[in-house]
């Protein structure tokens, strides 16, 4: 046998706790209880997102402010530059490494054979 959540009240406690605003709350909430425990639930927790909503919208309008002073710091020190006409030969052998050992290579076709084809397609 289990025992009872149920608090164990005499006559004349059950009669002074039912005066009380729990014990008058506890009775409503018996009676209708959508209406007097799942309402108020549900209007705190939209109340809730819609306070919190205003911390969020702030700490995303900081971040994006950031972003934007950052970019147009970045516009100015781009349009302050020198800009360099750009070579795509060059910008090759810069990324293959060749430009310091062989600056003066050129690609030369290799002579064929006698009686070899040129494979011209």
């Amino acid at each position: 046998m289990s025992f009872q959540s149920k608090k164990f009240r005499s006559k004349a406690q059950q009669a002074a706790f039912e005066k009380t605003f729990v014990g008058r709350y506890q009775r409503l909430v018996k009676k209708n209880s959508f209406l007097f425990l799942g309402i108020p639930m549900i209007g705190s927790v939209a109340l809730g997102s819609v306070l919190l909503s205003n911390f969020t919208a702030i700490r995303y309008e900081q971040r994006d402010a950031k972003v934007k002073e950052l970019d147009e710091e970045e516009s100015l020190a781009i349009a302050n530059q020198k800009r360099r006409k750009v070579d795509l030969k060059e910008e090759y052998y810069k990324l293959q490494g060749l430009a310091e050992e062989n600056e003066n290579w050129e690609p030369v076709r290799v002579e064929r054979l006698k009686g070899e084809s040129e494979n011209v397609w």
